[in-house]
């Protein structure tokens, strides 16, 4: 059982740990450039993953749209595709959604 202050605890360290996780503007134009140039299903994970944690509201839905299309496709990889939905989603502040969509 957690108690309110375990949870506030748990969630501002998630919180750091994404805040450290955000990609620089160099890497995504990177990926970006890869995936337009060469498109794959794991180039455009690679990409959509990178943006998943981004903190540009558009960037973010993007990330979801990409990765929720990418499941729905049958990417062998549908886990790692969750999770970066879901933890765009809590960036977003849509947490139910989160909760819903992977394992934050």
């Amino acid at each position: 059982m957690h108690t309110k202050q375990s949870q506030k605890v748990a969630r501002r360290d998630l919180d750091e740990k994404l805040r450290l996780s955000t990609p620089d503007r160099e890497l995504l134009e990177n990926l970006a450039v890869a995936c337009a140039s060469d498109p794959s299903p794991d180039k455009t994970f690679q990409y959509a993953f990178a943006l998943s944690k981004s903190r540009q509201e558009s960037e973010l839905r993007y990330a979801v749209t990409i990765l929720d299309s990418l499941v729905k496709e049958g990417y062998e990889h549908q886990i790692d595709c969750m999770y970066g939905s879901a933890t765009a989603l809590y960036l977003l502040g849509e947490f139910k959604e989160a909760r819903v969509s992977g394992f934050v």
